[in-house]
C-alpha cells in the first residue's frame, strides 16, 4: 500500500508508521504548511497513494479545503480520533463525517459512530520496539521521579490524576523532574511548578533516554472511566522498560495487572507510600519494568495494531 500521512508528528513517525510492512510506502505531507494544497496536488500527479491518514487536531483547521481535494482525487481518508472520548462531540464527530474510516482508542465510541452511520474500528496507541526500548541513561536526565506530560486541565478527569500522582510528590524528599509545555510555569489554575522541577520541553527523540534515566516514570491520563482509553505514554514507557507509576483508571485495570506490569495509585497518600517503597526496591522495580515491557512487546506494538485492521485498509 501507499500511505499518505497528512502530518509528520512523532506519534506517526516513531509510532504508527512502524506498524506497516517493508513493502508499504509511506510519505509525509503536513497540511499545516502554507503551500500544502499546491504541494499535495503536485504529489497526486507524481505519486498515487492508496489512502490518506490524519490524527487528532492535525487537519481540523483545513477540512474545508482538504476534504474536497481528496474527493476530487478519490482518495480515502482515515481519521485516527486520538482525543476520543472527551472530544468526540466537539471534534471527532464532525471530522469523521468527511472520512472513509475512523480509528478510535475508545471502544465505547464505536456505538456512537455506528449511530451516526460512520464506519469506525477500535485502534489503540501502542509502542514501537525499534524506538521504544531502553538506552544508556543520561546524567542530565537522571532522577528519582520523571513526568513527561503537557500541562492542561481541559479534561476534568486529568485534574484528578494530577492531584493523585503529582501533587503529593512535590513536597517530598524526592528528586522530581517534569518535562512539558511552559504552562507548567504559568496557567490560570495557579498550579505551577518550581523552576528547578520544570525541565522544559523534551524532544521526542530523547524520550527513551529520559525513561531509561529515571527510577520511576509517572503517568497522567485525561480519562479515567473509559474501558480502553489511556495515555499513549503508558505503552511507550513500558516499551522503554520503565517502572511506570500512574493513577488508577478503568482502562489501566482492564489492560494491565497492578504490581505486575506497572503500578497504579488511587489516592495521594497511596502514591507517596508506593514511591517510598519502590525507591528502596530496585529489584522489584526492575522485575515489574521487565514484565511490563514483555507485555507490550507481546500484545501492544503498532505492528499488532496494523495487522488487526489491515484487511479493512486494503478494501478501501
Amino acid at each position: 500500500m501507499k500511505i499518505l500521512f497528512l502530518n509528520d508528528s512523532s506519534l506517526l513517525r516513531h509510532g504508527l508508521a512502524s506498524g506497516f510492512s517493508s513493502v508499504d510506502e509511506i510519505r509525509y505531507h503536513p497540511v499545516r504548511l502554507p503551500d500544502w494544497e499546491d504541494r499535495l496536488t503536485d504529489l497526486f500527479r507524481t505519486w498515487q497513494p492508496d489512502l490518506a491518514l490524519a490524527e487528532g487536531v492535525s487537519i481540523s483547521t483545513v477540512v474545508g479545503r482538504l476534504f474536497p481535494l481528496l474527493r476530487r482525487h478519490s482518495l480515502p481518508l482515515i481519521y485516527w480520533a486520538i482525543d476520543d472520548p472527551p472530544d468526540w462531540r466537539r471534534m471527532s464527530r464532525p471530522l469523521a463525517r468527511g472520512t472513509s474510516l475512523v480509528l478510535t482508542p475508545a471502544e465505547e465510541c464505536l456505538s456512537l459512530y455506528q449511530r451516526e452511520k460512520i464506519r469506525a474500528l477500535y485502534f489503540h496507541f501502542a509502542c514501537n520496539p525499534a524506538f521504544h526500548q531502553p538506552t544508556e541513561p543520561s546524567l542530565r536526565l537522571t532522577c528519582d521521579l520523571l513526568l513527561v506530560a503537557n500541562y492542561y486541565t481541559t479534561y476534568p478527569q486529568r485534574r484528578i490524576g494530577l492531584e493523585t500522582i503529582l501533587t503529593p510528590l512535590r513536597s517530598g524528599p524526592f528528586h522530581l523532574k517534569v518535562f512539558g509545555n511552559e504552562h507548567w510555569l504559568a496557567n490560570t489554575d495557579r498550579y505551577t511548578l518550581e523552576p528547578e522541577v520544570y525541565q522544559g520541553y523534551l524532544p521526542y527523540d530523547q524520550l527513551p533516554c529520559a525513561y531509561s534515566s529515571a527510577k520511576i516514570v509517572l503517568g497522567l491520563h485525561s480519562v479515567i472511566n473509559s474501558p480502553t482509553m489511556m495515555s499513549m505514554r503508558t505503552f511507550e514507557a513500558l516499551g522503554c522498560q520503565a517502572f511506570f507509576l500512574t493513577h488508577w483508571s478503568q482502562a489501566i485495570e482492564n489492560i494491565f495487572k497492578n504490581h505486575v506490569h506497572l503500578v497504579w495509585s488511587r489516592h495521594p497518600d497511596e502514591t507517596t507510600e508506593l514511591v517510598r517503597f519502590y525507591l528502596k526496591r530496585a529489584d522489584l522495580r526492575q522485575k515489574i519494568a521487565r514484565q511490563g515491557q514483555e507485555e507490550v512487546y507481546r500484545k501492544h506494538t503498532y505492528q499488532h495494531r496494523i495487522q488487526s485492521i489491515r484487511q479493512y485498509l486494503e478494501k478501501l
